[in-house]
């Protein structure tokens, strides 16, 4: 058997830095354009994470490599490590400039923006400096689609390999949908989502924000990323008009973008007779007139319209599992944070921005469990499950079984672990779930109104792991523990 071929490793880990370098230049516009003295740290960031990536390509390419000699422990460890590097690398505007002088605290602060995850350590945003602020946003911009993805729609960086190389970073997507035309569909998606970041900085220009802060929050929203340039969030701008615009957003960043590129590209409202589409859909509904109601009958709010409002952006916000908030929930009551729990656990579509587990994957579960009560009383009958018209097989229902196990598993075993670290029963349940599912808002002091500053160390780098775990769909990066995955 062959030997593990690291030069593949190296030269795309390489490649991608090159192009990460390339990304800081976009920062480096915007403090150069405000006069910020931070530009001349993003500047340093650029050229040694060019030179850093010039290298690694350099190492891996002194020997030639046909596409044949890969498998999945190249790209699995691949995909992994170019995450990890993309975000080491991605500390470096923070941490030469000083705005985050922790490496710790500027570890969390970029992971957080690849994984599109919330979160943050930051205790006045306001006083970042704004070519930092547009960093932020960007990395969870770069990270909301999939940066190999990203790269591979505009670069045929993978050849032969490119679907092996988005089975192991996208999001869900099933592989009958993407093996045979992977460059088309990757550069659909990319301009899809170019397109709505683009129309989303002009109608959030055209409310209160001015273009900057429209900018960084069309970047955040689109991506289901939650990153914002204010301390109270969305809030802040106390703004009818720019809630609906990013609650717009974040849906769509929940939504299959092969979805809304088909239904932008032949305007055909046929699209959204896809069954992941009705059933997110549905839930979103569902959650927003049922919390509204409740609500309103309780007595905690008595505008109609504010309270839909809220409940709905609410809502959004956590099936799509982005970080963004207009109140902090916790204070409703502990029966709406069991629902926001639970809605940012299978969350969006599969071939979107948002994290958890994906509707596609809860509409199947749903239909084998009815399926079970058939068999019980036809037992002879053939049954299969299907979605969209499409039967779906043994070994991906037996996958999904085991993704959700894995998952809800890795979860429980992670509020374990986190209640160790300090944080209290309710802390370390929020916390893990949300890490892991991408959303950034826990329970406790780590809800809306917190920040993960007060946070162990060893909590930050745990938490770090478990975004990432999320993000890439928990076999990518699992796989590399079994003993098994590495054997020739």
């Amino acid at each position: 058997m062959r030997k593990f071929n690291h030069r593949i490793v190296l030269s795309s880990i390489g490649l991608l830095l090159m192009i990460e370098a390339a990304f800081m230049l976009f920062s480096a516009f915007v403090g150069e354009y405000f006069h910020e003295s931070a530009v001349q740290s993003i500047y340093l960031s650029g050229v040694i994470t060019f030179t850093s990536g010039a290298l690694f390509l350099f190492l891996g390419k002194r020997k030639k490599t046909s596409p044949g000699q890969i498998s999945k422990r190249e790209v699995y460890f691949t995909v992994t490590m170019a995450w990890i590097m993309m975000a080491l690398f991605g500390t470096l505007p923070f941490m030469l400039s000083g705005a985050i002088p922790s490496f710790t605290n500027a570890f969390f602060e970029t992971m957080c923006g690849f994984t599109t995850t919330g979160s943050s350590t930051l205790l006045n945003i306001e006083a970042f400096p704004k070519s930092l602020h547009f960093w932020r946003s960007f990395t969870q911009w770069i990270g909301g689609i999939g940066i190999i993805i990203f790269v591979m729609s505009f670069v045929p960086v993978f050849a032969g390999n490119s679907g092996q190389f988005f089975e192991a970073e996208a999001t869900g997507i099933s592989e009958d949908m993407v093996r045979p035309r992977i460059s088309v569909i990757t550069k659909n998606m990319a301009l899809t989502y170019l397109g709505l970041t683009i129309v989303g900085f002009f109608f959030l220009w055209a409310g209160p924000m001015d273009a900057f802060d429209a900018a960084c929050h069309s970047l955040s929203a689109i991506s289901t990323g939650g990153f914002s340039t204010k301390q109270a969030s969305i809030a802040y701008f106390n703004s009818p008009y720019t809630e609906y615009v990013i609650t717009a957003l974040m849906f769509f960043g929940g939504t299959n973008f092969m979805l809304l590129y088909t239904f932008f590209s032949h305007f055909s409202i046929s699209t959204f007779r896809d069954e992941e589409f009705k059933w997110y859909f549905s839930i979103i509904l569902i959650f927003t007139l049922g919390i509204s109601m409740m609500l309103l009958l309780s007595g905690k709010m008595n505008d109609v319209e504010y309270t839909v409002r809220t409940a709905l952006f609410q809502v959004v916000a956590a099936v799509t599992t982005t970080g963004y908030a207009t109140v902090d929930y916790q204070q409703w009551g502990e029966v709406y944070w069991l629902l926001f729990l639970a809605m940012i656990l299978f969350c969006g579509c599969e071939g979107s921005t948002s994290g958890g587990m994906k509707v596609s994957r809860l509409v199947v579960l749903t239909k084998n469990t009815l399926l079970v009560f058939k068999k019980q009383v036809h037992p002879d009958a053939l049954y299969r499950v299907k979605m969209n018209g499409k039967v779906i097989s043994e070994n991906a229902s037996s996958k999904i079984l085991a993704f959700v196990f894995l998952y809800l598993s890795l979860a429980a075993f992670s509020a374990v672990v986190l209640s160790f670290t300090g944080m209290s029963f309710d802390e370390s349940i929020g916390v893990s779930i949300s890490s892991i599912s991408s959303y950034g808002f826990g329970l406790g002091s780590y809800g809306p109104s917190g920040t993960y500053e007060p946070a162990s160390v060893f909590a930050k780098y745990y938490i770090c792991f478990l975004m990432l775990v999320g993000r890439l769909e928990v076999f990518t990066i699992l796989s590399l523990f079994v003993p098994g995955f590495w054997k020739k």
